[in-house]
């Protein structure tokens, strides 16, 4: 039973030009739901989008997300948006599994310039986040060493006598990929520059600040642990203070809405779309309208 009717005279409710699914999440998802379909039961290693309330249902549905190769079991593994080792590849082909290779294609792309950096002798060097699967997974190609640069103080930790290659952890945040290739280049200046930042988090990051700047409160929707909701958030922040970060429709607080005028709406690139309606139904019944 709704008992906050009345909060608000009126509200506008504004949605993120650009929002929710990117295209490698919804593709493994499509991928992963088709695998299904044939009859296999089917695994996926590693969660297939950081989001628990779609994995959730993904699991309801048959689709079980493992840590481990030793753990699938059925006959079918799908290979998530972030990539894998190719040393993990190999180990599902020794365990003849049906092998569902959702790799984002922008990822696999990152997984060719590092092969191309070997064969020119450069150095790999990630600016991303180390613990991050799909930096883990890009470094699997690299022949010698590789490093990770997450801040641009960072840099002068590298060893002096290598010739990076360069690329970023596509969700990386575009600026600071850019501050932190300007100190690489400084120390390194022979160094080679790939900007593999997805087109789908530029998209997200910049239209979040134009809807930020129209609104009074902005909720970002996504999944706690995931590292573009969390960094949508940081930025939305930068211009209405009045930010917050929810999972779901439950988590949104009425009074916090009181004597709002304009209340925005954006999610991450691993919220679906069926908890963005959720979310703005519970923003019209607020508001009177639902």
């Amino acid at each position: 039973m709704l008992d906050y009717f009345g909060v608000l005279d009126s509200m506008e409710i504004i949605l993120a030009e650009v929002m929710g699914f990117c295209f490698g999440v919804r593709r493994a998802i499509e991928l992963a739901e088709a695998s299904l379909h044939d009859g296999h039961r089917v695994n996926t290693l590693g969660p297939l989008v950081h989001n628990p309330q779609e994995i959730s249902r993904l699991d309801a549905a048959g689709i079980h997300a493992v840590s481990h190769p030793e753990e699938v079991r059925g006959d079918t593994v799908v290979i998530r948006a972030h990539g894998a080792r190719p040393e993990i590849f190999a180990e599902l082909r020794w365990r003849n599994l049906a092998i569902v290779d959702a790799t984002c294609p922008f990822v696999k792309k990152s997984h060719g310039l590092v092969r191309e950096f070997a064969q020119q002798g450069q150095t790999l060097v990630i600016v991303g986040h180390p613990d991050h699967p799909e930096v883990q997974g890009i470094r699997g190609y690299a022949t010698g060493p590789s490093y990770v640069v997450s801040q641009p103080v960072e840099v002068a930790a590298l060893p002096a006598d290598i010739k990076p290659g360069i690329l970023a952890q596509t969700t990386v945040n575009e600026q600071l990929f850019l501050e932190v290739v300007a100190e690489l280049r400084s120390r390194y200046p022979e160094a080679t520059v790939h900007n593999t930042v997805c087109l789908a988090t530029r998209e997200r990051q910049e239209a979040v600040l134009r809807l930020a700047a129209r609104v009074e409160v902005v909720y970002v929707i996504g999944g706690r642990h995931s590292s573009n909701t969390n960094r949508l958030t940081e930025i939305c922040r930068q211009a209405c203070p009045k930010t917050f970060l929810i999972e779901t429709a439950e988590e949104i607080v009425p009074v916090d809405l009181q004597g709002c005028a304009c209340v925005g709406v954006t999610a991450g690139a691993s919220t679906p779309a069926w908890l963005i309606e959720q979310v703005v139904q519970r923003l019209s019944a607020i508001n009177g309208n639902g």
